[in-house]
């Protein structure tokens, strides 16, 4: 049997109990899908379905039953021998610094703020700019989670892949390309042109795809507006016929459906070979922390909803 940590023990431990996924992510202050996630590493490590899903919830399996019984007694040993507790955000008193470039910290920290309020109304959080290369700050701990381009290979880091970040035009609502229903990067030569820019060089590469796919097509508009600020973008092309040529992750800030919308483009989502992978990167060392896992997993969800 592979190692198990005590983490998806206590979970195992609560979705015996309440005998529902949903029950248990709220007695664990998780999200569903982060138990949905535990209970499939479970399955796999014990080799056995361990619970099946009926109407009203979960029915253990006789795998499972066994493993109640061994619980009640190993679990409160195991919490005693390495000083481990269960994880309560509401009392939890943690600092995380986190590393997003600026057009996604927009969209993110409002509403990761606002669900922590609920949860971990102690918790802190360090919003900080963007790194080419996060990795110093992170052996020195001043940086717990970064968001990155490329994998990293060492195994003195984790990466989790998010998803992707996909180019994406945007206009203020009543824009005259707003009713069109599909819009060829052609018909946008007339109007003036905005952008992202990414803060590191390292990460030009994504901050230049649409000026490549404008080269492409043999187009000269360049942007009058370039800036790293999202909201100064917002502005602007609320009150301009200015089109914003953003992520997928413009998408997920307040004003969006209020303000602006977004330009349905066959010809842009085409485009694959400017889709850029995301990754969510932390430390070795906080593999066996359970407030770094717990923090790890809401930022996945966050994130990953944000680049859908």
């Amino acid at each position: 049997m592979a190692k198990v940590d005590l983490n998806l023990l206590v979970t195992m431990d609560v979705l015996l109990k309440e005998r529902n996924v949903s029950r248990a992510a709220e007695v664990l202050f998780v999200s569903q899908s982060a138990v949905s996630r535990a209970l499939a590493r479970l399955r796999d490590t014990f080799d056995d379905p361990l619970f099946t899903r009926v109407s009203t919830g979960l029915v253990p399996t006789e795998k499972a039953l066994v493993l109640e019984k061994q619980l009640v007694d190993l679990l409160p040993q195991l919490q005693e021998v390495f000083g481990a507790e269960v994880f309560n955000p509401l009392e939890a008193d943690n600092d995380f610094a986190i590393s997003l470039p600026a057009f996604l910290s927009s969209a993110l920290i409002p509403k990761l703020m606002g669900r922590l309020k609920q949860i971990a109304p102690n918790v802190r959080i360090s919003d900080h700019s963007a790194k080419a290369n996060p990795f110093p700050a992170m052996d020195q701990g001043y940086i717990d989670f970064a968001f990155h381009f490329t994998e990293e290979p060492s195994p003195k880091y984790v990466s989790k892949h998010l998803g992707s970040l996909r180019p994406q035009m945007f206009a203020r609502v009543g824009h005259p390309l707003s009713t069109k229903k599909d819009v060829l990067l052609k018909d946008t030569v007339d109007y003036p042109m905005i952008g992202i820019v990414v803060e590191e060089d390292q990460y030009r590469s994504f901050s230049a795809p649409i000026l490549q796919i404008y080269k492409d097509m043999m187009l000269e508009n360049r942007p009058i507006l370039r800036s790293s600020q999202t909201q100064v973008l917002v502005d602007v092309m609320a009150e301009s016929d200015a089109i914003l040529f953003g992520t997928n992750s413009v998408r997920a800030l307040r004003s969006y459906g209020e303000k602006f919308v977004q330009l349905p483009s066959k010809e842009l989502d085409e485009q694959d070979a400017f889709s850029v992978p995301a990754y969510l990167i932390h430390h070795q060392r906080s593999a066996n922390s359970a407030a770094h896992q717990w923090m790890q997993e809401i930022l996945i969800e966050e994130l990953t909803e944000l680049l859908r």
